[in-house]
């Protein structure tokens, strides 16, 4: 993956959406935030885009508890629901209040998985994220 063009924020917490838009917005004002409650929204969301040749790539940052559809629910179905060829335009980091080795375990044995992160977020952990797997993404902006 060489460019982001949206982030998928799945999380049932107004808080934390509120928050992470506005760092990702003080990274990149141009960036595309889209928001899901649950885990089914977000399986619906992928749906009506992944297809869409002009969505391009995402950051799906993914809370793992959740009412209706929780993290793992949604990354079992996920996994099952989407070709190789759709999740490859699909950075998805798990997302936890939880710092357990467990969790990460757990986590990572989805190979759509490529980071997990804990809460709360910082502006900071979304330039590292983005710069590791988008590394031209922010300097870009920045010119």
């Amino acid at each position: 993956m060489s460019e982001l063009n949206s982030v998928l924020m799945v999380d049932d917490d107004e808080t934390t959406i509120f928050l992470n838009k506005i760092f990702l917005q003080n990274l990149t004002p141009e960036l595309e935030v889209n928001t899901a409650d649950n885990g089914e929204e977000a399986l619906d969301f992928l749906r009506a885009h992944l297809d869409d040749p002009g969505f391009g790539n995402c950051l799906l940052v993914l809370d793992i508890e959740m009412p209706i559809m929780d993290g793992w629910q949604f990354l079992e179905a996920y996994e099952k629901e989407f070709s190789d060829a759709q999740k490859e335009k699909v950075l998805l980091a798990v997302l936890s209040i939880h710092s357990t080795d467990e969790v990460k375990k757990r986590a990572l044995k989805y190979a759509s998985v490529k980071e997990c992160l804990l809460k709360p977020l910082s502006d900071d952990q979304f330039r590292k994220v983005i710069n590791r797997h988008f590394p031209n993404f922010l300097a870009e902006k920045q010119d």
